[in-house]
């Protein structure tokens, strides 16, 4: 005879805490926690829920297919056999397609005058064209290079420019006008054949 599930007597109690979570994407760890499950467990567990999500290499559960899988866990008779079945007729989490390729070596030392005319820094703007997905990603692999290599002209060309100081005072205005004038008096008479 298998194991019983270790949590069905509180199967209620869990979904309760499911539907009053304001968490929407569930972690292994948190699988672990709510469950009181060790990793394996969590794992195993997580693959009877379904629909895992594979963000950055870390499985995740929505909400709503969690509170799904415990409502039909609790509504069976066996709740040790519901899993299971889940469990055999779950399919297996989404693996990452990675890319292959790399920089050139004299690349390596990119800094952000040596970028490409492709990826466009500008103020509170970054732009990265391409013929296809390949040379995007691989414009922005050379950018994050660029990146580890010159942040702080980076970050100038993508900061935003400082705004003028708006004068609120009426005073203060009025002598900036003046400031203004005098400094374009000195200029013309610079200017002007001696």
């Amino acid at each position: 005879m298998p194991k019983p599930v270790s949590w069905s007597y509180r199967a209620h109690e869990v979904r309760e805490r499911v539907r009053h979570s304001k968490t929407q994407t569930w972690t292994r760890r948190d699988i672990e926690d709510l469950f009181e499950v060790k990793r394996a467990s969590a794992q195993t567990l997580m693959k009877a829920i379904g629909g895992i999500q594979n963000v950055g290499g870390t499985h995740l559960v929505d909400r709503e297919v969690l509170l799904e899988f415990l409502d039909q866990t609790i509504a069976a008779d066996d709740v040790s056999g519901a899993v299971r079945s889940r469990r055999e007729e779950a399919a297996s989490p989404p693996q990452p397609k990675r890319m292959k390729f790399s920089l050139p070596g004299e690349l390596k030392s990119v800094m952000a005058a040596d970028l490409p005319e492709n990826i466009e820094l500008m103020p509170g703007r970054l732009s990265i064209s391409g013929r296809g997905s390949e040379e995007i990603i691989e414009a922005l692999y050379l950018l994050a290079q660029a990146l580890q290599n010159d942040l702080g002209t980076i970050q100038g060309l993508l900061d935003p420019l400082p705004e003028r100081p708006q004068v609120a005072d009426n005073e203060l205005r009025k002598l900036f006008a003046d400031l203004e004038t005098r400094k374009a008096r000195n200029t013309k008479t610079e200017v002007a054949p001696g």
